[in-house]
C-alpha cells in the first residue's frame, strides 16, 4: 500500500494531466459531430487492424483443417465427375470409371512422415488395414500422383514415393495419348523423366502428362506433371523431362485409391501370359 501511495504522489501531476486530457477528449468528441466522427473513425481503424491481425493468426492455426476440407471437397467433385455408385465400407467412396468399367475406392489420409532427399524415398500415412488400406493401392494428392502402398499395419501404411528410383508409372501425353514410363533419376525432387516416347511424336513444352490407365493401380487421367521441353534421344525413342505437379515437400493430405477389379484383372493377365 505504501508503495502505491508513493507512486501516486510521485506521478500525481502526470496522472492528473492524463485524466484531464481524457475528459477533454470525451467532451470534445461528444459535443461536436466532426470530432465525434474522427474519434469513431480512428477507433474503427484501430479495431479493424487488431481484428485483422487476430484473424490472420487464427487462420494460420486452422490451415490443417482447411487442407482436410479441401481434400474432402476434391473427393466430392471426383464423385460427381466419375458417377458415384455405392460405398463398400465406412469412409470409402466407390467410383465407377465409365471408360474402362473399373470401380475405384477413394480413402482420405494424412501424411505423417515423408522424405525427398534420398534415392529411395518413402511416405507414411495415418491409415492402415483397419481403414481399408492394402498393398498395391495407389496414392495421389489433389495436385497429382504420389506413389503406391507397399506396406500396411493395422493403423498405418507405407508408400513408395514417386521419388524412388525403383518406382515406375505408366503415363501418357494427354494431347495425343502416346504413352511411356515415368521414372525419377534421384536428383531434383521437382522433376522426373518419361521415356519410350517414339521419335515421330509431336511434343510441345507444357504438354500435360497423366496416368495412362494401363496399370490396375491408377485410373486414367490423373495428373502427373507437364513437359519442360528438355529431350534426350536414343535409339527409336526419346526421353522427356517432366515437372511433377505434386510438390512432395508440401504433402499433407492425400487419398488412397483402390481398384475393386484389380484381382480379376491381374488373374486374367497372368493366365494369358502363361
Amino acid at each position: 500500500m505504501r508503495s502505491l501511495l508513493n507512486f501516486l504522489l510521485r506521478y500525481k501531476t502526470l496522472i492528473l494531466f492524463l485524466i484531464l486530457e481524457a475528459v477533454a477528449l470525451v467532451m470534445i468528441s461528444s459535443s461536436h459531430n466532426y470530432h465525434q466522427t474522427v474519434f469513431y473513425g480512428a477507433a474503427r481503424n484501430i479495431s479493424g487492424f487488431i481484428s485483422g491481425r487476430l484473424e490472420k493468426g487464427a487462420y494460420y492455426f486452422r490451415l490443417r483443417q482447411v487442407n482436410e476440407e479441401l481434400v474432402s471437397e476434391n473427393l466430392m467433385l471426383r464423385r460427381q465427375l466419375e458417377s458415384l455408385t455405392s460405398a463398400p465400407a465406412a469412409s470409402l467412396v466407390t467410383v465407377s470409371d465409365s471408360l474402362h468399367e473399373i470401380n475405384y475406392t477413394y480413402l482420405t489420409a494424412r501424411v505423417i512422415y515423408n522424405s525427398v532427399n534420398k534415392q529411395k524415398n518413402f511416405i507414411t500415412l495415418d491409415k492402415g488395414s483397419k481403414h481399408g488400406v492394402a498393398n498395391g493401392m495407389g496414392v495421389a494428392s489433389g495436385a497429382g500422383v504420389v506413389g503406391v502402398v507397399v506396406g500396411v499395419s493395422r493403423n498405418y501404411s507405407q508408400v513408395m514415393s514417386l521419388l524412388n528410383t525403383e518406382f515406375r508409372l505408366s503415363a501418357s501425353i494427354e494431347r495425343n495419348d502416346y504413352f511411356g514410363s515415368i521414372a525419377w533419376d534421384g536428383t531434383n525432387y521437382r522433376y522426373a523423366t518419361i521415356s519410350e516416347i517414339p521419335h515421330h511424336v509431336s511434343v510441345i513444352e507444357g504438354d500435360t502428362i497423366v496416368t495412362s490407365g494401363y496399370s490396375a493401380i491408377f485410373p486414367a487421367g490423373l495428373m502427373v506433371g507437364t513437359l519442360t521441353g528438355d529431350q534426350r534421344r536414343g535409339g527409336d525413342f526419346v526421353s522427356l523431362r517432366v515437372q511433377l505437379s505434386a510438390d512432395f515437400k508440401k504433402l499433407t493430405n492425400v487419398y488412397v485409391i483402390g481398384n475393386l477389379s484389380k484381382e480379376e484383372r491381374n488373374s486374367l493377365e497372368e493366365e494369358v501370359v502363361k
